[in-house]
């Protein structure tokens, strides 16, 4: 039980580690950062990924174990890719339409059976930024996906989810900017299984869904 929460702290303290290393490059960029923010009526582009070693992630994806329960896979990896394009109505009101894929895959060690999950999705959404200085902003989203969920063990399923993310924005050097985004404060989930194993309307824990699944972006301003 102990070599167990040590792995998770371990694996924990490196999610925490990619915050601190993309910190550092923010702050090697930040003397040459411009005052400029974003601009009305431009287009922009994004590159959003989500990635986790986290072994209590694996936990959800049967509804059969529960967190508490001691984990039991090995060689796990769960991944998500998203390709935004982004449009400013006002200075700092944009929406987005987004396209990506998702994938996870683990091993059962008492079977040795190989699980895994492919997520498509596409989808729209609206963001406003609240700039607190020219060089750091945060924002809250709102959007609705059309998901496609594969599995070499569970039956495909096709669902709707929506929700309303939080976002913190830095800006790293004209026309660029890093983001960390929080997910889920608010969601629904039409059925499952789905990708995220949420259920129904619901809340969660924006910070504790970042420790346990990172997801950063960058995003572009075109010309």
């Amino acid at each position: 039980m102990n070599c167990s929460k040590n792995r998770k702290l371990i694996l924990n303290l490196n999610s925490y580690g990619w915050v601190l290393c993309l910190f550092l490059v923010y702050t090697n960029f930040s003397n040459a950062q411009s005052t400029k923010g974003f601009e009305a009526k431009q287009w922009y582009v994004e590159s959003q990924i989500g990635l986790s070693y986290l072994w209590s992630d694996l936990a959800i994806v049967d509804n059969s174990l529960s967190l508490e329960q001691e984990p039991t896979f090995e060689d796990a990896i769960k991944l998500q890719m998203l390709f935004n394009i982004n449009y400013s109505l006002a200075r700092n009101f944009f929406v987005g339409f987004s396209a990506g894929a998702g994938y996870l895959d683990y091993e059962i060690k008492e079977s040795n059976q190989q699980v895994n999950f492919s997520n498509y999705q596409f989808g729209t959404y609206f963001r406003y930024y609240l700039e607190i200085t020219p060089m750091i902003s945060v924002f809250t989203q709102v959007g609705a996906n059309q998901n496609f969920l594969e599995s070499n063990r569970f039956e495909s399923n096709s669902y709707i989810n929506a929700y309303n993310d939080i976002e913190l924005t830095l800006k790293l050097v004209e026309n660029w900017w890093l983001s960390f985004t929080f997910r889920d404060l608010v969601y629904f989930y039409s059925s499952d299984p789905n990708f995220e194993d949420r259920s129904d309307f619901g809340f969660s824990n924006p910070l504790r869904n970042f420790a346990k699944f990172p997801v950063f972006g960058v995003q572009y301003q075109l010309d």
